[in-house]
């Protein structure tokens, strides 16, 4: 069963947010691994997007973890 969330890039900034520790603002361009992301936080992200009907592998997330690279791999697939 899929869920329907109003996927917008303000939606992707926020799930980001608190899949990171730092509490700041996120530069879209910049690596969030250098903001405290973790893999197991990307595997269920990943796993979060599918329930909601979007195809997004881990190793797609993980080869260019960066807001602005997750939103348009996020508008590919919608």
């Amino acid at each position: 069963m899929t869920t329907t969330i109003d996927i917008s890039r303000d939606w992707l900034a926020t799930r980001i947010q608190t899949m990171i520790e730092d509490d700041c603002d996120i530069d879209p361009a910049e690596n969030l691994v250098l903001y405290g992301l973790d893999s197991i936080a990307v595997m269920t992200f990943s796993s979060e997007l599918k329930q909601l009907g979007i195809e997004a592998s881990f190793e797609e997330l993980a080869k260019e973890p960066t807001l602005d690279a997750w939103w348009a791999l996020l508008q590919a697939r919608r």
